[in-house]
């Protein structure tokens, strides 16, 4: 016999029988940094290099985020590949019954009962902190290697991921790392609002997921019908998250129902009065449907206010103000933004439409055209609903 090694070592026409031993992913992560922790980190293995930490959790994010699935490729470098693994996969969690199994296939004589006597080397005592979230961002990275080696039985999957990698199995791997983005972008503010003692509850986060998984279905995969049941279930676990229901109206609203898309807006605003996304969108709803241009421009400038990066607001709302007769309040507006190093090209477009309006300088208007001419062209979009 041999001791262990990566696979690649072996010439494997030469053993009869190779064998290899797995373990939980949710629990490897937890050993791996205990281990760590108690022995030290070893910068010459990527998971040390790139995400170590004191703390746990920081690891396992870290590893979801930078690494995402790293378990998978140390697995397959020691029992090989979908279709060509190794003779013999046992588990840790049955360490004992299946080091017996494989000696049994191997024709190995053993003293069952010393080896069942024998004490567990490697242990850890380190026992850190261990949320459910954790362990779902753990079986969202590796969910690949849980399927495979059988992890995934009795794992709840409240986002329905495995039912979205079914349905669109083409760009299974894609919704996997849009599941872990979404977490991972909400990680700084949902901290925040942690410390200040106002958690973020699970249904929220599964919400979020839902709900990126409903515009992916509406705008990628042209699929109304799944999108709206992605929709319906991200509000039954938050039924007042503003983003969702802002993309929900905007949803509805593209199927001719601009009444119920309002409901839905404001019923969003009522929890986030300021929410600046869904603001915005209610200002267009209230201009081309409702033909209110007054009320539209109060929604539009609130939306600016509480975020001016908008830019398809800023425009929307010069295109108003052009429409009720007032270009050079236009100008006032994108001015300020197309004056910024960054300015889009959007944006610097707009602005020299407006200053031919008002009548301005022709070498001014030439010289935003110019700038806007120097930036690449972006694909135009169908819409602008933006992810939870």
């Amino acid at each position: 016999m041999r001791d262990h090694d990566f696979l690649e070592y072996y010439d494997r026409a030469r053993y009869r029988y190779i064998g290899a031993f797995v373990r939980n992913p949710i629990e490897w992560y937890r050993s791996y940094w205990a281990y760590r922790m108690e022995g030290g980190w070893r910068p010459r293995y990527p998971l040390d290099e790139h995400c170590q930490s004191d703390d746990f959790e920081t690891f396992v994010r870290k590893a979801v985020s930078i690494l995402p699935g790293a378990l998978g490729n140390i697995y397959r470098s020691y029992v090989g590949p979908p279709g060509a693994e190794v003779d013999f996969i046992g588990r840790q969690e049955r360490l004992e019954e299946d080091v017996l199994r494989f000696l049994r296939l191997v024709g190995e004589k053993v003293d069952e009962s010393a080896l069942r006597a024998g004490t567990r080397i490697n242990a850890t005592g380190t026992r850190p902190d261990y949320p459910e979230e954790l362990k779902e961002l753990i079986t969202v990275s590796e969910w690949d290697t849980m399927e495979r080696f059988g992890y995934l039985e009795g794992r709840k999957d409240p986002i329905g991921l495995a039912d979205m990698r079914a349905r669109y199995p083409e760009s299974a791997d894609d919704n996997r790392l849009l599941t872990l983005w979404t977490e991972q972008i909400h990680w700084i503010p949902d901290d925040a609002k942690k410390k200040a003692g106002r958690p973020i509850t699970a249904q929220t986060r599964h919400a979020r997921v839902h709900s990126n998984f409903a515009l992916l279905a509406q705008h990628k995969y042209q699929d109304p019908e799944y999108a709206e049941q992605r929709y319906r279930r991200a509000l039954e676990l938050d039924p007042h998250h503003p983003r969702t229901l802002c993309n929900y109206a905007l949803f509805v609203w593209q199927r001719n129902d601009p009444r119920e898309a309002r409901r839905l807006m404001l019923r969003a605003l009522s929890k986030r009065p300021q929410h600046p996304y869904t603001l915005g969108k209610l200002a267009r709803l209230t201009d081309r449907e409702f033909d209110d241009p007054q009320l539209a421009e109060v929604l539009y400038r609130q939306s600016l206010a509480g975020n001016d990066d908008q830019e398809d607001v800023s425009v929307e709302l010069a295109n108003l103000l052009v429409r009720l007769g007032r270009p050079e309040d236009a100008v006032t507006v994108l001015r300020p933004r197309a004056d910024r190093p960054d300015a889009g090209r959007l944006t610097l477009v707009a602005l020299a439409a407006v200053m031919l309006r008002a009548g301005g300088s022709q070498d001014e208007t030439k010289r935003y055209r110019d700038r806007a001419a120097a930036l690449p062209r972006t694909a135009a979009r169908r819409d602008d609903s933006v992810f939870a």
